[in-house]
């Protein structure tokens, strides 16, 4: 990155299948384009909630109501009345007392938190974001993914950290949440480079999201990684690569991997030829540290510590199955690297307004962007191809884990 001109270009709301979001692969397109290269749009259709509106009511002992956003994908209700119960931890002993009642609990809608309250007979749920040290909070519009929905559509709102606390306080006996919703399909788009190498059955693809979170600009989640890969691009188009290159910059990743999802469903023919996936997600952070998530062989963590000591390039490895566009490659047989910047406690904060360039360095980016570029050339222009391509039994446990095929009772 020569300067931060594209970066703030593209730092804005890029919501999944959104005008915005189609705006920010315009801005991909336009620079794909003045280097004289082809790209190809790949369109997928995502369901999207539309028109949610929610209410939220404390009617026993003290009528007080509650700003909210429902949560989508999900129950739907005219008014819902009932018990208030708050189940701190989800654990068994609260949850024997959840039956027929509103509950309001803490951490997200991930499927195991969902399940307990399901199971447990609960009518409706409320959930809550922020910090207790943030006077201004955003209230996040959440949704059902669909695994979850499988499970059952209970009605659920959410609201701020501040006024889960005063509910709590209120200890109140009996709420009221009412729900609305109407479910859109919308059109989400991957954007796709080949650069054909000089072995066209090896193919390396890099891959990177460029959506955000609602009340997010998404500088560093991710027009980063979006924006690395376009050095990529450059740098691997001014002469012809060894093996051949795929450039993928991906549509509706906040919402579950969507756009990844699709890419490799729709390419499934050609996935045998595909021996590695590098993904970048969130770079450039000023105040962090590099970090290398593996899915795949150990071997290839391994293979990222030395290039890391050769090069003198701090970078923190691991195994096992990361939340972002790699994860897709993998579950396809594909091994695959995360690349990252993890921001330091208190840092740079992703999925709010506080994403912002702010927090960007042009220096801490192409120190990265230089290193993950040294590790990538190694392997494009092997002689022999120096990593393992198998994805072990683990690492496949991992996915089905992850991916929500088999879940711990």
């Amino acid at each position: 990155m020569e300067n931060l001109d594209l970066l703030k270009k593209i730092s804005f709301e890029r919501v999944a299948g959104s005008k915005e979001e189609y705006a920010a692969a315009m801005i991909i397109k336009e620079e794909i384009e003045k280097m004289n290269l082809e790209v190809v749009i790949e369109p997928f259709e995502i369901e999207f909630p539309e028109e949610v509106t929610a209410t939220f009511e404390v009617l026993e002992p003290v009528a007080q109501s509650f700003k909210v956003t429902g949560v989508g994908l999900a129950g739907v209700t005219e008014g819902l009345v009932g018990e208030f119960i708050y189940v701190d931890d989800l654990d068994v002993i609260s949850l024997a007392q959840a039956k027929g009642k509103i509950a309001l609990f803490n951490g997200g809608l991930t499927f195991a938190n969902y399940k307990k309250i399901v199971e447990a007979g609960v009518i409706g749920f409320v959930t809550f974001n922020g910090s207790v040290y943030d006077e201004a909070i955003d209230v996040d519009e959440r949704y059902l993914r669909p695994k979850l929905q499988e499970l059952g559509k209970l009605p659920g709102v959410n609201m701020s950290i501040h006024d889960a606390e005063r509910l709590v306080r209120l200890n109140p006996s009996k709420v009221k949440l009412s729900v609305s919703s109407q479910v859109e399909t919308r059109t989400s788009h991957n954007l796709v480079v080949t650069i054909p190498g000089e072995i066209e059955e090896e193919i390396i693809c890099f891959s990177g999201h460029y959506d955000s979170v609602r009340h997010s600009k998404g500088v560093y989640d991710n027009a980063t990684g979006a924006l690395a890969i376009l050095d990529f691009l450059k740098h691997f188009s001014e002469s012809k690569p060894k093996r051949t290159l795929k450039f993928l910059w991906c549509g509706t990743e906040e919402r579950g991997l969507v756009g990844s999802t699709a890419f490799v469903a729709a390419h499934k023919e050609e996935m045998s030829k595909y021996k590695l996936n590098i993904n970048l997600d969130m770079l450039g952070v000023v105040l962090g540290k590099d970090i290398a998530s593996v899915t795949g062989e150990e071997a290839i963590a391994h293979y990222i510590d030395f290039v890391g000591k050769e090069l003198g390039f701090g970078i923190q490895t691991s195994n096992g199955v990361y939340p972002s566009d790699s994860t897709p490659f993998a579950d396809g047989g594909v091994p695959a690297i995360t690349f990252a910047r993890g921001a330091v406690p208190g840092g740079a904060t992703i999925h709010s307004k506080k994403d912002v360039i702010d927090f960007i360095s042009i220096e801490s980016f192409n120190k990265t962007v230089e290193f993950i570029l040294a590790f990538a050339e190694r392997i494009i222009e092997a002689e022999v191809f120096p990593i393992p391509t198998t994805m072990p039994e683990k690492m496949k446990e991992e996915l089905d884990k992850y991916l929500l095929r088999k879940t711990d009772k």
